[in-house]
Protein backbone atom coordinates (compact mmCIF):
# COMPACT_ATOMS: atom_id res chain seq x y z
CA UNK A 1 0.00 0.00 0.00
CA UNK A 2 1.51 3.39 -1.02
CA UNK A 3 1.61 6.41 1.29
CA UNK A 4 -1.10 8.30 -0.61
CA UNK A 5 -3.56 5.40 -0.33
CA UNK A 6 -2.81 4.99 3.37
CA UNK A 7 -3.41 8.71 3.99
CA UNK A 8 -6.65 8.63 2.02
CA UNK A 9 -7.97 5.67 4.03
CA UNK A 10 -6.94 7.29 7.28
CA UNK A 11 -8.74 10.51 6.30
CA UNK A 12 -11.90 8.66 5.29
CA UNK A 13 -11.85 6.72 8.54
CA UNK A 14 -11.54 9.91 10.57
CA UNK A 15 -14.43 11.47 8.63
CA UNK A 16 -16.62 8.45 9.37
CA UNK A 17 -15.82 8.69 13.08
CA UNK A 18 -16.74 12.39 13.10
CA UNK A 19 -20.07 11.69 11.36
CA UNK A 20 -20.90 8.97 13.90
CA UNK A 21 -20.02 11.33 16.76
CA UNK A 22 -22.24 14.07 15.32
CA UNK A 23 -25.13 11.63 14.95
CA UNK A 24 -24.76 10.55 18.57
CA UNK A 25 -24.88 14.11 19.84
CA UNK A 26 -28.34 15.38 20.73
CA UNK A 27 -29.49 18.89 19.97
CA UNK A 28 -29.84 21.23 22.95
CA UNK A 29 -33.30 21.18 24.47
CA UNK A 30 -35.33 24.18 23.31
CA UNK A 31 -35.59 26.83 25.98
CA UNK A 32 -39.11 27.60 27.14
CA UNK A 33 -40.23 31.19 27.24
CA UNK A 34 -40.46 32.66 30.73
CA UNK A 35 -43.90 33.84 31.95
CA UNK A 36 -42.73 37.42 31.39
CA UNK A 37 -41.64 36.69 27.80
CA UNK A 38 -44.87 34.83 27.08
CA UNK A 39 -47.09 37.62 28.38
CA UNK A 40 -45.15 40.27 26.42
CA UNK A 41 -45.22 38.46 23.05
CA UNK A 42 -48.09 38.71 20.56
CA UNK A 43 -48.59 36.09 17.85
CA UNK A 44 -51.00 36.54 14.95
CA UNK A 45 -51.72 33.48 12.82
CA UNK A 46 -53.51 33.00 9.54
CA UNK A 47 -55.15 30.11 7.69
CA UNK A 48 -56.61 30.36 4.20
CA UNK A 49 -59.51 27.93 4.35
CA UNK A 50 -60.14 27.01 0.70
CA UNK A 51 -60.57 30.66 -0.30
CA UNK A 52 -62.22 30.98 -3.73
CA UNK A 53 -59.59 32.80 -5.82
CA UNK A 54 -60.27 31.86 -9.42
CA UNK A 55 -57.83 33.58 -11.78
CA UNK A 56 -55.16 34.16 -9.13
CA UNK A 57 -51.65 33.64 -10.50
CA UNK A 58 -50.36 32.26 -7.19
CA UNK A 59 -51.81 28.73 -7.41
CA UNK A 60 -51.74 26.04 -10.06
CA UNK A 61 -55.45 25.40 -9.53
CA UNK A 62 -56.39 29.07 -10.04
CA UNK A 63 -54.23 29.90 -13.06
CA UNK A 64 -56.04 29.82 -16.34
CA UNK A 65 -54.80 28.25 -19.57
CA UNK A 66 -51.61 26.23 -19.96
CA UNK A 67 -49.92 27.98 -17.01
CA UNK A 68 -52.24 26.20 -14.59
CA UNK A 69 -54.83 23.46 -14.33
CA UNK A 70 -56.93 24.98 -17.11
CA UNK A 71 -60.18 24.93 -15.12
CA UNK A 72 -63.18 26.98 -16.07
CA UNK A 73 -64.58 28.88 -13.08
CA UNK A 74 -67.36 26.29 -12.64
CA UNK A 75 -64.83 23.44 -12.78
CA UNK A 76 -62.58 25.24 -10.30
CA UNK A 77 -65.47 25.81 -7.87
CA UNK A 78 -66.57 22.17 -8.10
CA UNK A 79 -63.00 21.01 -7.43
CA UNK A 80 -62.37 23.49 -4.58
CA UNK A 81 -65.54 22.60 -2.69
CA UNK A 82 -65.73 18.89 -3.52
CA UNK A 83 -66.37 16.55 -0.58
CA UNK A 84 -63.20 14.58 -1.34
CA UNK A 85 -61.08 17.70 -0.98
CA UNK A 86 -62.92 19.65 1.71
CA UNK A 87 -64.21 17.02 4.16
CA UNK A 88 -60.78 15.87 5.40
CA UNK A 89 -59.55 19.46 5.63
CA UNK A 90 -62.49 20.51 7.79
CA UNK A 91 -62.05 17.48 10.03
CA UNK A 92 -58.28 17.90 10.39
CA UNK A 93 -58.49 21.65 10.99
CA UNK A 94 -61.34 21.67 13.52
CA UNK A 95 -60.55 18.42 15.35
CA UNK A 96 -56.73 18.40 15.30
CA UNK A 97 -55.09 21.67 14.22
CA UNK A 98 -57.17 24.02 16.36
CA UNK A 99 -57.20 21.89 19.56
CA UNK A 100 -53.41 21.54 19.24
CA UNK A 101 -53.11 25.29 18.73
CA UNK A 102 -55.20 25.84 21.85
CA UNK A 103 -52.71 23.74 23.85
CA UNK A 104 -49.76 25.62 22.38
CA UNK A 105 -51.33 29.04 23.01
CA UNK A 106 -52.09 28.57 26.73
CA UNK A 107 -49.25 30.79 27.96
CA UNK A 108 -49.29 33.30 25.10
CA UNK A 109 -51.27 36.13 23.54
CA UNK A 110 -52.45 34.56 20.29
CA UNK A 111 -55.01 35.58 17.69
CA UNK A 112 -55.57 33.20 14.81
CA UNK A 113 -57.56 34.32 11.76
CA UNK A 114 -59.29 31.96 9.36
CA UNK A 115 -60.10 33.52 5.99
CA UNK A 116 -62.80 31.97 3.82
CA UNK A 117 -65.14 32.99 1.01
CA UNK A 118 -68.89 33.64 1.26
CA UNK A 119 -69.40 30.77 -1.21
CA UNK A 120 -67.92 28.18 1.18
CA UNK A 121 -70.59 25.46 1.63
CA UNK A 122 -72.66 26.14 4.72
CA UNK A 123 -71.83 22.98 6.66
CA UNK A 124 -68.12 23.88 6.51
CA UNK A 125 -68.93 27.44 7.59
CA UNK A 126 -70.91 25.98 10.49
CA UNK A 127 -67.87 23.92 11.55
CA UNK A 128 -65.73 27.08 11.58
CA UNK A 129 -68.39 29.03 13.49
CA UNK A 130 -68.61 26.28 16.11
CA UNK A 131 -64.81 26.33 16.48
CA UNK A 132 -64.82 30.13 16.93
CA UNK A 133 -67.36 29.71 19.74
CA UNK A 134 -65.08 27.17 21.39
CA UNK A 135 -61.73 28.98 21.14
CA UNK A 136 -61.25 32.58 22.27
CA UNK A 137 -58.12 33.01 20.16
CA UNK A 138 -59.92 32.11 16.90
CA UNK A 139 -61.32 34.90 14.69
CA UNK A 140 -63.19 34.34 11.42
CA UNK A 141 -62.61 36.52 8.35
CA UNK A 142 -65.22 36.04 5.65
CA UNK A 143 -64.00 37.94 2.60
CA UNK A 144 -64.52 38.24 -1.15
CA UNK A 145 -60.98 39.52 -1.66
CA UNK A 146 -57.87 37.66 -2.80
CA UNK A 147 -56.10 36.47 0.34
CA UNK A 148 -52.34 36.29 0.95
CA UNK A 149 -50.67 33.74 3.20
CA UNK A 150 -50.14 36.43 5.85
CA UNK A 151 -53.09 38.36 7.31
CA UNK A 152 -53.75 41.87 6.03
CA UNK A 153 -52.62 44.76 8.21
CA UNK A 154 -56.17 45.60 9.34
CA UNK A 155 -56.48 42.14 10.93
CA UNK A 156 -53.13 42.54 12.68
CA UNK A 157 -54.33 45.89 14.07
CA UNK A 158 -57.47 44.22 15.42
CA UNK A 159 -55.34 41.55 17.10
CA UNK A 160 -53.09 44.20 18.68
CA UNK A 161 -56.12 46.11 19.96
CA UNK A 162 -57.62 42.91 21.36
CA UNK A 163 -54.55 42.39 23.56
CA UNK A 164 -53.72 46.06 24.25
CA UNK A 165 -50.46 45.79 22.29
CA UNK A 166 -49.09 49.24 21.42
CA UNK A 167 -45.63 48.84 19.87
CA UNK A 168 -42.85 46.36 19.23
CA UNK A 169 -42.37 43.12 17.32
CA UNK A 170 -45.24 40.77 16.46
CA UNK A 171 -44.82 37.14 15.40
CA UNK A 172 -47.02 36.55 12.33
CA UNK A 173 -47.28 32.89 11.33
CA UNK A 174 -48.96 30.81 8.65
CA UNK A 175 -50.83 27.54 9.19
CA UNK A 176 -52.33 25.52 6.35
CA UNK A 177 -55.70 23.92 7.05
CA UNK A 178 -54.31 20.37 7.00
CA UNK A 179 -51.12 20.80 9.05
CA UNK A 180 -50.63 20.70 12.84
CA UNK A 181 -48.20 22.75 14.96
CA UNK A 182 -46.53 21.30 18.04
CA UNK A 183 -47.53 22.32 21.55
CA UNK A 184 -44.06 23.90 21.86
CA UNK A 185 -44.40 26.07 18.74
CA UNK A 186 -44.75 29.42 20.51
CA UNK A 187 -42.07 28.55 23.05
CA UNK A 188 -39.71 27.82 20.13
CA UNK A 189 -40.57 31.05 18.33
CA UNK A 190 -40.92 33.51 21.25
CA UNK A 191 -37.17 34.25 21.64
CA UNK A 192 -37.02 35.47 18.03
CA UNK A 193 -39.90 37.96 18.34
CA UNK A 194 -37.94 41.05 19.29
CA UNK A 195 -37.50 44.53 17.87
CA UNK A 196 -33.97 43.83 16.63
CA UNK A 197 -35.39 41.06 14.40
CA UNK A 198 -38.16 43.04 12.71
CA UNK A 199 -38.11 42.12 9.02
CA UNK A 200 -36.68 38.67 9.69
CA UNK A 201 -38.31 35.27 9.16
CA UNK A 202 -38.07 32.08 11.21
CA UNK A 203 -38.40 28.66 9.61
CA UNK A 204 -38.93 25.37 11.41
CA UNK A 205 -36.83 22.87 9.48
CA UNK A 206 -37.68 19.76 11.41
CA UNK A 207 -41.06 18.11 11.67
CA UNK A 208 -42.98 14.86 11.33
CA UNK A 209 -45.03 13.55 8.42
CA UNK A 210 -47.59 10.79 8.11
CA UNK A 211 -50.20 9.36 5.72
CA UNK A 212 -53.86 9.64 6.72
CA UNK A 213 -55.74 6.34 6.52
CA UNK A 214 -59.26 6.69 7.91
CA UNK A 215 -58.76 8.81 11.04
CA UNK A 216 -55.30 7.34 11.79
CA UNK A 217 -51.80 8.16 10.56
CA UNK A 218 -49.43 5.54 9.17
CA UNK A 219 -45.80 5.57 8.03
CA UNK A 220 -44.99 8.31 10.56
CA UNK A 221 -41.56 9.65 9.65
CA UNK A 222 -39.05 12.29 10.62
CA UNK A 223 -39.38 15.08 8.07
CA UNK A 224 -36.77 17.73 7.32
CA UNK A 225 -37.92 20.57 5.10
CA UNK A 226 -36.26 23.93 5.80
CA UNK A 227 -38.05 27.02 4.46
CA UNK A 228 -41.27 25.04 4.17
CA UNK A 229 -44.86 26.33 4.30
CA UNK A 230 -45.40 24.53 7.63
CA UNK A 231 -45.69 27.31 10.19
CA UNK A 232 -43.17 29.89 8.90
CA UNK A 233 -43.10 33.04 11.04
CA UNK A 234 -42.34 36.60 10.04
CA UNK A 235 -41.34 39.15 12.65
CA UNK A 236 -43.44 42.21 11.86
CA UNK A 237 -43.17 45.70 13.28
CA UNK A 238 -46.03 47.48 15.04
CA UNK A 239 -46.19 51.05 16.33
CA UNK A 240 -49.49 52.65 17.35
CA UNK A 241 -51.42 51.00 14.52
CA UNK A 242 -48.66 51.18 11.91
CA UNK A 243 -47.83 47.64 10.66
CA UNK A 244 -44.61 46.90 8.75
CA UNK A 245 -42.67 43.97 7.26
CA UNK A 246 -45.57 41.57 6.64
CA UNK A 247 -45.01 41.03 2.94
CA UNK A 248 -44.55 37.30 2.39
CA UNK A 249 -41.96 36.07 -0.12
CA UNK A 250 -42.34 32.64 -1.67
CA UNK A 251 -41.56 30.38 1.27
CA UNK A 252 -38.85 28.38 -0.54
CA UNK A 253 -36.77 31.52 -1.15
CA UNK A 254 -37.57 33.55 1.95
CA UNK A 255 -33.87 33.78 2.76
CA UNK A 256 -33.22 35.49 -0.59
CA UNK A 257 -35.12 38.58 0.52
CA UNK A 258 -35.10 38.48 4.32
CA UNK A 259 -32.67 37.36 7.03
CA UNK A 260 -33.99 33.91 8.00
CA UNK A 261 -33.57 31.95 11.22
CA UNK A 262 -33.61 28.17 10.79
CA UNK A 263 -34.54 26.27 13.96
CA UNK A 264 -34.49 22.47 13.70
CA UNK A 265 -33.91 21.51 17.33
CA UNK A 266 -37.13 19.52 17.62
CA UNK A 267 -40.16 18.71 15.44
CA UNK A 268 -42.34 21.81 15.22
CA UNK A 269 -45.03 20.60 12.80
CA UNK A 270 -46.89 17.48 11.71
CA UNK A 271 -47.37 17.41 7.95
CA UNK A 272 -50.36 15.30 6.96
CA UNK A 273 -50.59 13.66 3.55
CA UNK A 274 -54.16 12.79 2.58
CA UNK A 275 -56.28 12.09 -0.48
CA UNK A 276 -57.98 15.48 -0.29
CA UNK A 277 -54.77 17.24 -1.25
CA UNK A 278 -54.39 18.59 -4.75
CA UNK A 279 -53.58 15.30 -6.53
CA UNK A 280 -56.40 15.43 -9.10
CA UNK A 281 -55.65 18.79 -10.70
CA UNK A 282 -55.04 17.08 -14.03
CA UNK A 283 -58.74 16.34 -14.26
CA UNK A 284 -58.54 12.58 -13.74
CA UNK A 285 -57.79 10.32 -10.76
CA UNK A 286 -54.13 9.60 -10.05
CA UNK A 287 -52.45 7.17 -7.62
CA UNK A 288 -52.10 8.78 -4.20
CA UNK A 289 -50.28 6.39 -1.86
CA UNK A 290 -47.15 5.65 -3.97
CA UNK A 291 -46.32 9.34 -4.42
CA UNK A 292 -47.26 10.28 -0.84
CA UNK A 293 -45.07 7.61 0.74
CA UNK A 294 -42.19 8.29 -1.63
CA UNK A 295 -42.27 11.99 -0.79
CA UNK A 296 -41.78 11.47 2.96
CA UNK A 297 -39.41 8.46 2.72
CA UNK A 298 -36.03 10.19 2.96
CA UNK A 299 -35.80 10.43 6.75
CA UNK A 300 -36.22 7.53 9.19
CA UNK A 301 -39.12 6.39 11.36
CA UNK A 302 -40.13 9.02 13.91
CA UNK A 303 -39.62 8.78 17.66
CA UNK A 304 -43.20 7.98 18.63
CA UNK A 305 -42.79 8.97 22.29
CA UNK A 306 -41.55 12.40 21.26
CA UNK A 307 -44.31 12.78 18.68
CA UNK A 308 -46.96 11.82 21.22
CA UNK A 309 -45.60 14.45 23.62
CA UNK A 310 -45.46 17.23 21.04
CA UNK A 311 -48.72 16.31 19.29
CA UNK A 312 -50.98 14.89 22.02
CA UNK A 313 -54.14 15.17 19.87
CA UNK A 314 -52.57 12.60 17.54
CA UNK A 315 -51.07 10.39 20.24
CA UNK A 316 -53.41 7.39 19.89
CA UNK A 317 -53.63 7.54 16.08
CA UNK A 318 -50.00 6.94 15.08
CA UNK A 319 -48.31 3.98 13.36
CA UNK A 320 -44.69 3.69 12.24
CA UNK A 321 -45.62 0.90 9.83
CA UNK A 322 -46.92 1.66 6.30
CA UNK A 323 -50.42 0.63 7.39
CA UNK A 324 -52.32 -0.16 10.57
CA UNK A 325 -50.53 -2.93 12.50
CA UNK A 326 -53.76 -4.71 13.40
CA UNK A 327 -54.56 -5.16 9.69
CA UNK A 328 -51.13 -6.47 8.62
CA UNK A 329 -51.05 -9.80 6.77
CA UNK A 330 -48.06 -12.14 6.55
CA UNK A 331 -47.99 -12.88 2.83
CA UNK A 332 -45.36 -15.55 3.52
CA UNK A 333 -45.64 -17.34 6.86
CA UNK A 334 -41.92 -18.25 6.91
CA UNK A 335 -38.64 -17.20 5.21
CA UNK A 336 -38.36 -18.07 1.53
CA UNK A 337 -35.96 -17.74 -1.39
CA UNK A 338 -36.60 -15.77 -4.56
CA UNK A 339 -35.07 -16.98 -7.83
CA UNK A 340 -35.71 -16.36 -11.52
CA UNK A 341 -38.76 -18.59 -11.17
CA UNK A 342 -41.53 -16.34 -9.73
CA UNK A 343 -42.81 -17.13 -6.24
CA UNK A 344 -46.55 -16.44 -6.29
CA UNK A 345 -49.01 -15.65 -3.50
CA UNK A 346 -52.76 -15.13 -3.67
CA UNK A 347 -54.39 -11.90 -2.50
CA UNK A 348 -58.09 -11.40 -1.80
CA UNK A 349 -58.43 -7.99 -0.15
CA UNK A 350 -59.68 -4.99 -2.17
CA UNK A 351 -57.92 -1.65 -2.32
CA UNK A 352 -54.31 -0.53 -2.13
CA UNK A 353 -51.47 -2.55 -0.59
CA UNK A 354 -48.21 -1.53 1.06
CA UNK A 355 -45.75 -4.43 0.66
CA UNK A 356 -42.95 -4.54 3.23
CA UNK A 357 -39.99 -6.77 2.37
CA UNK A 358 -37.43 -7.51 5.10
CA UNK A 359 -34.01 -9.10 4.64
CA UNK A 360 -31.66 -10.65 7.15
CA UNK A 361 -29.56 -8.15 9.08
CA UNK A 362 -26.65 -6.88 7.02
CA UNK A 363 -28.16 -7.82 3.66
CA UNK A 364 -28.97 -5.13 1.10
CA UNK A 365 -31.15 -4.98 -1.96
CA UNK A 366 -29.51 -3.70 -5.13
CA UNK A 367 -31.29 -1.66 -7.83
CA UNK A 368 -33.53 -3.75 -10.10
CA UNK A 369 -32.78 -6.93 -8.19
CA UNK A 370 -36.34 -8.00 -7.40
CA UNK A 371 -39.30 -7.67 -9.72
CA UNK A 372 -42.83 -7.62 -8.23
CA UNK A 373 -45.54 -8.91 -10.57
CA UNK A 374 -49.26 -8.80 -9.91
CA UNK A 375 -52.52 -9.60 -11.63
CA UNK A 376 -55.79 -7.68 -11.38
CA UNK A 377 -59.50 -8.22 -11.84
CA UNK A 378 -62.17 -5.62 -12.46
CA UNK A 379 -65.30 -5.56 -10.33
CA UNK A 380 -68.63 -5.79 -12.07
CA UNK A 381 -69.63 -2.32 -13.24
CA UNK A 382 -66.07 -0.95 -13.15
CA UNK A 383 -65.91 2.18 -15.31
CA UNK A 384 -62.25 1.80 -16.29
CA UNK A 385 -61.33 0.49 -19.72
CA UNK A 386 -58.20 -1.72 -19.91
CA UNK A 387 -56.35 1.23 -21.42
CA UNK A 388 -57.39 3.58 -18.61
CA UNK A 389 -56.36 0.97 -16.05
CA UNK A 390 -52.92 0.72 -17.64
CA UNK A 391 -52.60 4.53 -17.70
CA UNK A 392 -53.45 4.71 -13.98
CA UNK A 393 -50.78 2.15 -13.06
CA UNK A 394 -48.24 3.77 -15.40
CA UNK A 395 -48.54 7.02 -13.39
CA UNK A 396 -46.93 5.08 -10.49
CA UNK A 397 -44.20 3.65 -12.79
CA UNK A 398 -45.89 0.26 -13.06
CA UNK A 399 -45.32 -1.58 -16.35
CA UNK A 400 -47.99 -3.65 -18.10
CA UNK A 401 -47.54 -6.95 -19.88
CA UNK A 402 -49.78 -9.69 -21.19
CA UNK A 403 -49.82 -11.48 -17.82
CA UNK A 404 -50.63 -8.39 -15.81
CA UNK A 405 -48.34 -5.75 -14.31
CA UNK A 406 -44.87 -5.50 -12.81
CA UNK A 407 -42.55 -3.01 -11.13
CA UNK A 408 -39.26 -3.09 -9.23
CA UNK A 409 -39.09 -3.46 -5.47
CA UNK A 410 -37.36 -0.20 -4.38
CA UNK A 411 -33.82 -0.85 -3.19
CA UNK A 412 -33.73 2.15 -0.83
CA UNK A 413 -34.18 1.09 2.78
CA UNK A 414 -36.82 2.88 4.87
CA UNK A 415 -35.68 1.85 8.34
CA UNK A 416 -38.53 -0.68 8.16
CA UNK A 417 -37.24 -2.77 5.29
CA UNK A 418 -38.08 -2.17 1.64
CA UNK A 419 -41.47 -0.75 0.79
CA UNK A 420 -43.58 -0.96 -2.38
CA UNK A 421 -47.09 0.47 -2.64
CA UNK A 422 -49.51 -1.00 -5.19
CA UNK A 423 -52.57 1.16 -5.72
CA UNK A 424 -55.22 -0.01 -8.19
CA UNK A 425 -57.88 2.35 -9.58
CA UNK A 426 -61.35 2.25 -8.08
CA UNK A 427 -63.21 -0.91 -9.07
CA UNK A 428 -60.03 -2.90 -9.74
CA UNK A 429 -58.64 -5.54 -7.36
CA UNK A 430 -55.20 -7.10 -7.06
CA UNK A 431 -55.63 -10.87 -7.22
CA UNK A 432 -52.11 -12.28 -6.95
CA UNK A 433 -48.56 -11.18 -6.10
CA UNK A 434 -45.29 -12.67 -7.40
CA UNK A 435 -41.63 -12.01 -6.62
CA UNK A 436 -38.86 -12.76 -9.11
CA UNK A 437 -35.10 -12.28 -8.86
CA UNK A 438 -33.28 -10.80 -11.84
CA UNK A 439 -29.90 -11.59 -13.45
CA UNK A 440 -29.84 -15.22 -12.31
CA UNK A 441 -29.51 -14.19 -8.66
CA UNK A 442 -31.16 -15.70 -5.61
CA UNK A 443 -32.32 -13.75 -2.59
CA UNK A 444 -33.38 -14.95 0.85
CA UNK A 445 -36.44 -13.08 2.13
CA UNK A 446 -36.90 -13.01 5.89
CA UNK A 447 -40.44 -11.65 5.89
CA UNK A 448 -43.02 -10.29 3.44
CA UNK A 449 -45.89 -8.34 4.99
CA UNK A 450 -48.83 -6.62 3.33
CA UNK A 451 -50.75 -3.70 4.81
CA UNK A 452 -54.15 -2.87 3.26
CA UNK A 453 -54.63 0.86 2.77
Amino acid sequence: MDVLTALRRRTLGAARRVRKLVRRQTAPAPTRASPEEASAALFVGHTRFSVHQFGSRYFNATREGQAGAGFTEDQYTAWLYSDERLNPRTEIFTQLSLPQLAEAAKDFNVVHYVSYSPSLPQRHKDALLAAAERYDFLELNETERTVSSTPVNSLIRRAAQKHGFESGAIGVYRLDDDDVLSVNYFHLMAPYVRSSHIGWWASQGRGVAGIRVGDEYVYVRDYYYPKSAFGPLCIAGYDQGDVTHTRAPKHTIMDHTNPTILDSREPAYFHIRHRGQDSTLGGKPMPFYPEAMMRIRSQGPADLKQVQTLFPLLADKLHLTPGREQEATDVASSPFTVTQEPVTFGWEQPGSIALRLELEEGRKLTPQQVRVLFSTEQDEGCEYSPEQEREFFAAAKVQSEHRGYWTWMPHQSTGLGHLLVIEPPEGVQVKSLSLQAEHGETLDILRLTAYPL
